[in-house]
């Protein structure tokens, strides 16, 4: 498992790191289009929306591991050990029947999308794509349409699956680490803390060198 583990890390890593490049390249390269030469890609926007979507859902696996999520976990530090275990291996249980909910509607979601064969309004494949596909293939397996070359929806939607799946794995894990006295529960975000560590950080930069005040002085 912990194998496993640093291999959805690194995947986590790496492709939140690639959507959140091309993401700002794609609206980098819509503004300048639009601004100086007055025109732009239609097909820009559906991208960067899906590229959003992956980001999203690809995000909310990692957020579980390095505690980036947002809770409220005022009650619960305040039980005793024993008590808070058992609230802690609740919680994420109900996690988990949630991201099996989401598993099961999106596997039914994207079936539909599948048997229908619904395209995407404005991406296309690249055309040496197309040409290397056979025609009955294509329609057939991964539902394209050879002569109009749109991505399937179920195909750029399919994050709903990968997405989940990843989640759904994070809370196992945890479930897991909990029951073993690993971790004392789930790990959450702490606003009220970084807040106060950017005013201190703030005053910090505020403050006035006093030798530099003394030069200025004379």
């Amino acid at each position: 498992m912990a194998v496993i583990s640093r291999i959805f890390g690194y995947v986590e890593e790496s492709v939140l790191n690639l959507l959140i490049t091309l993401m700002t390249l794609l609206v980098f390269s819509e503004v300048v289009a639009r601004f100086f030469f007055n025109t732009g890609f239609l097909w820009i926007q559906e991208l960067t929306l899906t590229f959003c979507g992956w980001f999203v859902l690809f995000g909310m696996s990692y957020g579980v591991k390095v505690g980036a999520h947002i809770g409220v976990d005022a009650f619960v530090k305040n039980l005793a050990p024993k008590a808070k275990k058992i609230v802690s291996l609740i919680t994420a249980f109900v996690c988990i029947v949630y991201c099996g909910l989401f598993l099961k509607g999106s596997w039914d979601y994207l079936s539909q999308m599948y048997q229908i064969g619904l395209p995407m309004e404005d991406i296309h494949f690249p055309q040496f794509i197309l040409k290397s596909l056979d025609p009955d293939f294509a329609w057939n397996t991964l539902k394209i349409d050879i002569e109009d070359g749109a991505i399937p929806i179920w195909l750029s939607q399919s994050i709903l699956i990968i997405g989940f799946f990843m989640l759904t794995w994070r809370f196992v894990e945890l479930f897991i680490a909990i029951l073993r006295d690993q971790v004392s529960g789930f790990q959450f975000a702490d606003e009220a803390k970084e807040s106060m560590h950017l005013i201190d950080e703030s005053a910090k930069n505020a403050k006035v060198d006093p030798v530099s005040d003394q030069k200025e002085a004379k």
